[in-house]
């Protein structure tokens, strides 16, 4: 006979043992499903296609033009601020003139005597030649005369002493040609070289030093910010950031996401985009990189939380999201191939 105490008792530990494995069978499904579900939104601000670019200046002196203003689009190479810089285009356009200089007097001696030169120096010389001639002919007319009765001795002296003169003219007339025809020295050639190449060079860091004094844009892009004024004094003691711009060519979205939520997000995930400032308006956009490192959320109010970075990439054929905007990412459920923080 069956004691049914016992078989009660039997009946609660079966009962007790069974709810024991739904508990574990439970905790074990939970445990396994992370990654499966759909991460926790996760706020973010609109960026450009690249980080903000901080510009300033390596020039000392006043703002004399801001050409731009906040918001304004700008291509790569425009003007955006000018600092009075009035001393060195001065100095700028003394150094040209030395540079002019400079050049003229190294052609000079490279191109050697011109022809006309050397058809003066012949003519010299047939100058010289026939004066040389005709003090030699006086003095063999003076030698053939009586001493003391058709001349004196210092007639003869005198017509002696010009015809050397006339012979040492001939001889100097004689080598400058000879120079002339023969051309510059090489030694005269690399001074004259050295001297231009000097005057450039001071030309080029005068010319650096000025481009300073002009901000021009590095990319094609959108001012995010300018904390600038004409007037304003700028050194290059103490470089500040005097505007800042970002390619707005693409629009991405920098998402600050749970550390507990990572694991439900993959390359390529989809998520929607929505802000505050545009109630009506909903923007696609996809996972493009999940990072690797837990950094603070400057846009959440809970520090004791980790966090990492995401950057969405948002669809090109919606319409712009103002850069800076603050907004929420709304990911989609990850395939359950592709999940697990990245992979």
């Amino acid at each position: 006979m069956v004691d049914p105490q016992k078989c009660t008792f039997r009946e609660h530990k079966t009962s007790k043992l069974l709810m024991m494995l739904l508990a574990v069978a439970t905790a074990w499904w939970g445990s396994s499903s992370v990654g499966m579900g759909q991460p926790a939104d996760a706020l973010g601000r609109v960026e450009g296609a690249s980080d903000v670019l901080s510009l300033g200046t390596a020039a000392t002196g006043t703002i004399a033009e801001v050409l731009v203003t906040v918001g304004d689009r700008v291509k790569a190479g425009q003007h955006l601020l000018r600092v009075e810089c009035s001393n060195i285009e001065h100095e700028l356009q003394a150094r040209k003139s030395d540079l002019t200089a400079a050049d003229a007097a190294f052609l000079r001696v490279l191109h050697g005597p011109r022809p006309e030169e050397i058809s003066i120096g012949v003519a010299n010389v047939n100058l010289a030649d026939a004066r040389s001639q005709e003090a030699d002919k006086s003095f063999q007319r003076t030698q053939q005369l009586h001493e003391g009765f058709t001349v004196t001795r210092v007639q003869i002296d005198q017509a002696e002493r010009d015809r050397r003169i006339a012979a040492a003219l001939l001889d100097e007339v004689r080598a400058k040609l000879a120079l002339l025809k023969a051309g510059s020295r090489e030694e005269d050639i690399s001074e004259a070289r050295s001297r231009r190449d000097a005057a450039k060079e001071r030309v080029d860091e005068t010319a650096a030093r000025l481009s300073y004094c002009t901000v021009n844009a590095p990319i094609d892009g959108i001012v995010v910010g300018a904390s600038v004024a004409p007037g304003q004094l700028v050194s290059s003691t103490a470089p500040v950031t005097l505007l800042t711009v970002v390619d707005d060519s693409r629009r991405r979205v920098r998402a600050y996401v749970d550390e507990r939520d990572v694991s439900k997000l993959c390359s390529h995930q989809r998520a929607h985009i929505a802000a505050d400032g545009l109630p009506a308006t909903q923007f696609d956009a996809i996972v493009e990189n999940i990072g690797l490192t837990v950094v603070e959320n400057p846009l959440g109010n809970n520090p004791s939380r980790q966090f990492r970075q995401v950057i969405l990439s948002v669809a090109d054929n919606q319409q712009p999201i103002p850069i800076g905007l603050r907004v929420l990412a709304q990911f989609l459920p990850c395939p359950p191939n592709q999940r697990g923080g990245g992979k």
